[in-house]
């Protein structure tokens, strides 16, 4: 019997949403693979550099490279980091209220245009995307104090994503934003720097955002989206069967982590809640009003980003 091996690098947090993920992978490709033994090497960052003893350690910020040269032939990707180095149209994605519900992105996501955007990276990147994976979902905005309304924090420093449209979403919002790597959203509130950030539900615990959250503003603004990722040499190698067994196995395993972080990103919410976190459920004018806003945001990237109106409902 044929053996195919590979391995799979957790480098992100929070650690057990990426372990669910290849866990499951795994699971169901051992489910589906009837003629090929298949073995795959879950392992943590930490776990391969004391294995392997790369020359440069792997995290999450170099990932990419061991993917590159088939150091590690699968993993979880930020599809905005994915964007920013490999695929520039991949920033659709990150859009302001480009996805009505999560039935909508899911639609996206699982349709002409995810496949198209996982199929179109950079030649020189050597990478090819699988699924779609949550690891969090619409992002809202925590809050370091106490307030009654989103107009009460107009013009406040507010913690941004990186990417540029995750900037100009909260310029155009009436906030000054601080772009901050996601890991160092409590540095940037504790600092003083932002009195809040731009976050997903999945993350305020683990990131220990409740020693410091007053207040959530549930604003479903965008998507926070991952992506499982392979080495496009590796996979050209594989016979089309087992590239069969490896894409259904990415789909499902996609589609039950997307449903999953939906769980935890309300458990979450509801642990803050019963602890004294008071929760801001936007009305349906205040949420139209947000999403008129955005509109600069739409009239600066619409001529690059062809999938715009592919994707939005109108």
């Amino acid at each position: 019997m044929k053996t195919v091996k590979l391995t799979w690098i957790i480098a992100h947090e929070p650690a057990y949403l990426f372990h669910r993920v290849a866990a499951d992978f795994k699971r169901i490709v051992n489910e589906s693979s009837k003629n090929v033994n298949i073995d795959i090497e879950i392992l943590s960052a930490e776990e391969y550099n004391e294995k392997y003893s790369p020359n440069t350690p792997a995290s999450r910020h170099n990932l990419w490279k061991f993917l590159q040269d088939n150091s590690v032939q699968i993993a979880q990707m930020q599809t905005t980091s994915l964007a920013r180095q490999f695929n520039k149209q991949m920033h659709v994605l990150d859009m302001p209220f480009i996805f009505d519900d999560h039935d909508h992105a899911a639609e996206v996501l699982e349709g002409d245009v995810g496949t198209f955007l996982l199929n179109n990276f950079d030649k020189s990147s050597n990478l090819k995307g699988l699924a779609y994976t949550y690891s969090g979902g619409f992002r809202l905005l925590p809050l370091n104090k106490t307030v009654s309304s989103l107009g009460e924090i107009m013009g406040a420093t507010i913690r941004s994503g990186m990417s540029e449209i995750a900037q100009d979403t909260m310029t155009a919002f009436g906030f000054n934003p601080v772009p901050t790597e996601i890991d160092e959203v409590s540095t940037v509130i504790n600092s003083g720097e932002a009195i809040g950030a731009e976050h997903v539900a999945q993350r305020l615990l683990p990131d220990q955002c409740d020693d410091w959250i007053k207040t959530i503003i549930d604003t479903q603004h965008s998507l926070f989206l991952t992506s499982i990722v392979v080495n496009n040499d590796w996979w050209n190698s594989l016979d089309k069967d087992v590239q069969e067994i490896f894409m259904h196995a990415a789909r499902e395993a996609a589609k039950n982590e997307r449903a999953l972080s939906l769980v935890d990103g309300e458990k979450s919410v509801n642990t803050l809640i019963d602890n004294g976190v008071k929760l801001i459920n936007l009305s349906v004018e205040e949420m139209n009003e947000l999403k008129a806003m955005t509109k600069s945001v739409y009239d600066k990237y619409t001529p690059e980003l062809s999938l715009i109106d592919k994707i939005r409902k109108h």
